[in-house]
C-alpha cells in the first residue's frame, strides 16, 4: 500500500513547475550500486563484472534521472506512463565515482486530453564534473477518466524518421557493427525476461517506493492486471544490445532515441 509523504508534493501535471532546478542530488557509484545495477538489468558484461572490471552500467544512471523527480515529488503516488526517452552515453562511469545529477522541466501541454511534461537531466562527477549521461523524458502525467490509453484510436502521421517494422529475414543479423555492413542489416537480438525482483529493484523498491512497478495494490488500483515493467528498463536493454553492437565507443558517443 502508497505510502504518503506529507514533506513531497503529489506528483500531478497541475503542479509540475516549468524551469525549476531539481537537485543536485549525490550518489556514490560504489560497490553496491554495481551489483544493484547489474541485477537489476540482467546485465553482467565483462566491463562491469570481469576480472578487470572497473566501470557500472551507465543505463543505470538514465534510470536514475528518470526517477530524479521523486526527490521532490511523492514517488508513492506516481502514475505516469513514460512515453519517449532520448539519452547521450558521453563517458563511461567509473566504479566508486561521486555522481551529481540535475534537471528541470522543460515544457508541459496537452495533447489529445492527455497532460504531457519534458524532464532534462544529466549526470556529472561531483568532483570533477565529468559529463556521464544526459537524458530528455517525456511523459504523461494526465490522465482523464474518459480518456483510454493503447486504443490506437489517434490520427496516424508518419514522421520523417519513421521506420518500417518488418524484420530481413534474409539477411543474418551482425554481432558487431563494421564498416562494409549494408543499410538495414539486423542486430543480433538480446533477449529478457523479467522478473518482479528486477522489477523492483530498478523501480525504487530498495527505497521503499510503492508504485505500478513494485506493489500489486498499486498497481491493480491504476487499472492494471499486474505489475508493469517500466518502459526504461527496455531503453536500458537496447542500450545494452547497441553497446555489445558499437563497442567501446558507445560508452563515450552512444545515444539512442525510443518510443
Amino acid at each position: 500500500m502508497a505510502r504518503i509523504n506529507p514533506e513531497l508534493r503529489e506528483p500531478t501535471y497541475e503542479n509540475v513547475r516549468v524551469d525549476e532546478l531539481i537537485g543536485p542530488l549525490r550518489i556514490d557509484a560504489d560497490e553496491a550500486y554495481r551489483r544493484r545495477a547489474c541485477f537489476a538489468l540482467d546485465d553482467y558484461s565483462p566491463e562491469y563484472t570481469g576480472a578487470d572490471a572497473r566501470w557500472v552500467p551507465a543505463p543505470m544512471l538514465g534510470r536514475d534521472l528518470v526517477a530524479l523527480f521523486c526527490s521532490v515529488y511523492d514517488p508513492s503516488r506516481t502514475v505516469g506512463l513514460h512515453q519517449k526517452e532520448e539519452i547521450w552515453f558521453l563517458n563511461p562511469v567509473p566504479l566508486n565515482a561521486r555522481l551529481s545529477y540535475t534537471g528541470r522541466y522543460t515544457d508541459k501541454y496537452m495533447k489529445r486530453g492527455k497532460g504531457y511534461t519534458v524532464f532534462d537531466t544529466e549526470a556529472r562527477d561531483a568532483d570533477s564534473d565529468t559529463p556521464y549521461v544526459r537524458q530528455i523524458s517525456t511523459e504523461i502525467m494526465r490522465i482523464p477518466d474518459n480518456i483510454q490509453l493503447g486504443t490506437g484510436n489517434a490520427a496516424k502521421t508518419l514522421q520523417a524518421d519513421h521506420i518500417d517494422p518488418v524484420w530481413p529475414e534474409n539477411i543474418t543479423p551482425l554481432t558487431h557493427a563494421r564498416r562494409n555492413m549494408a543499410p538495414g542489416t539486423p542486430v543480433q537480438p538480446l533477449q529478457k525476461r523479467p522478473e518482479q525482483g528486477q522489477m523492483t529493484v530498478f523501480s525504487g523498491g530498495n527505497t521503499q517506493w510503492y508504485n505500478i512497478h513494485t506493489d500489486i495494490e498499486v498497481a491493480l488500483k491504476a487499472g492494471f492486471r499486474d505489475t508493469l515493467a517500466q518502459g526504461m528498463m527496455e531503453t536500458c536493454w537496447i542500450a545494452e544490445m547497441l553497446a555489445r553492437f558499437a563497442g567501446p565507443a558507445w560508452h563515450t558517443s552512444g545515444w539512442i532515441k525510443m518510443a
